[in-house]
Order: C-alpha cells, then structure tokens, then sequence
C-alpha cells in the first residue's frame, strides 16, 4: 500500500516568513578613551567611557542619511537588512570626525531566535590642541628616512582621519634618541618629518595643512643617560608625531 499523502495545514496556519527568519539589530556604542592623567592623550589608556550628545549618521544603500543624537549611554540602534553595507559617521563639537562601517553580507538569519542584535563601538578622539600625539609603528632605518611598509598603514590611517575632518591643521614631528651630534640629529629629524609629510600630500591632503618639525634630540620622552640606555629607551625616544595646531 502507498502511504498516505501528508496533511497540509490550512493556509492561515502556515507561518509569515518574517515570522521564520529573525530581525537583526545593531547597537552602535559611541566612546571615548578614559586616560591615566586627565587632558594627556600620551598617558595611559584606563579604559572608556560613552560620550552624550554625539551625533551619528547612517548612511546604507543610497538611501536618504538616518541621524540621531546619542543619550548618555552613547547608544544608537539600527533594524538592519540583509545583503547590506552600511558606514556611520560619528561626529562631537570638540572631537574628531570618525568613520566606521558594518555589514550584513556575510550574517545568516538564525531560524531559532527571533532577533539578533550586533554590536559596533566608535571610539571618538578628543581634540587636544598643541599637544603631541605619538604615532605608533613609525620606525625608519638607521641613517634613512624614507617611509617604510610597515609604517604606511598608521599614515593611511592618519590620510583617513584628515579627510573626515578637513577643517583641522596638523604638524609632524619627528624625534631621535640622544646618539650622535645635536646637528646631525637634527637634519636627519627633519628630513625624517618632511617625508611623512610627503606621504600625506601624495594621498589628497593639502600641503597647507601640513607642517613638518624635526625636533632632533632636544624633546626626550625618556630622559636616561645616554650611554646607559637599552634599545628600548631609544625607540621610545626616536618617534614620530602630530599635534593639531588650527
């Protein structure tokens, strides 16, 4: 005997599809670093903290912009859609422009829950004037200046950031350890500054944002006797930086 056809269930019984696939939900947390010593960009990360009344933008799919101000959680919550690439614009008077993105290309629904939720954190830099900021990962060959590989993705990062704030004017500094005569440190400091100018202007910054400063051995953030200091005093000494100045 054939078995028997299965029971269909009556059409107001089958399931709504957006009751089978789970909504997804992302929270955007706006942040800011928390610091060892108040107002010093160079201490210590202790951790972060939300920052009320920052403005986010979202922008997806062409689709007319989504804003919202932030309340003192620093939260934003989207619904999201499928297949889809998004990018926020996080943004505070005091700050600096921050962009970040999102996508749902690669999320499968999941049939068992009926919402995921996803979590972005930007993280604002607060705007600290005339104060040294230290960019991590520049490093140069002895006696060289040229731009290394390895320090090309913290400039394109700094490219990034410049261009999402066009109103802001930087100086590069570069810095040597104490080795060698005050004038040759010098020259090979400024040439060393000039040259990571040059990376910016080669990527769209306007060179009239830009100034470079070769501060040679004089500004040591380690201040141990020369002759006396490990390798690792000397790198922290031999930097480069920004500050913004306008």
């Amino acid at each position: 005997m054939p078995p028997p056809p299965p029971i269909l269930p009556l059409l107001d019984t089958l399931p709504n599809k957006e009751d089978v696939l789970s909504k997804l939900y992302l929270d955007v947390y706006i942040l800011e670093k928390v610091y060892e010593v108040p107002d010093d960009p160079g201490s210590r990360v202790l951790g972060r903290k939300p920052v009320e009344s920052a403005k986010v933008q979202a922008i997806w799919n062409k689709k007319q912009p989504v804003s919202s101000v932030v309340g003192v959680e620093g939260l934003f919550s989207l619904a999201l859609e499928e297949n889809i690439d998004y990018r926020f614009l996080a943004s505070k008077e005091g700050y600096l422009n921050t962009a970040a993105e999102f996508s749902t290309r690669e999320i499968a629904p999941d049939p068992n829950v009926k919402e995921q939720r996803f979590v972005l954190e930007i993280v604002l830099e607060k705007i600290y004037r005339d104060q040294e900021i230290v960019l991590e990962n520049i490093y140069y060959d002895f006696d060289k200046w040229d731009i290394r590989e390895d320090a090309k993705p913290t400039l394109n990062k700094l490219v990034a950031d410049l261009k999402l704030n066009p109103q802001i004017r930087i100086e590069l500094g570069s810095h040597t350890d104490c080795r060698g005569n005050d004038n040759y440190n010098y020259l090979l400091s400024q040439r060393r500054a000039q040259s990571a100018v040059d990376y910016l202007v080669a990527n769209d910054i306007s060179a009239e944002r830009l100034s470079a400063v070769g501060h040679g051995e004089f500004i040591l953030r380690v201040n141990c006797v020369c002759a006396r200091c490990t390798e690792e005093e000397h790198q922290i000494n031999r930097r480069t930086t920004f500050k913004i100045v306008e």
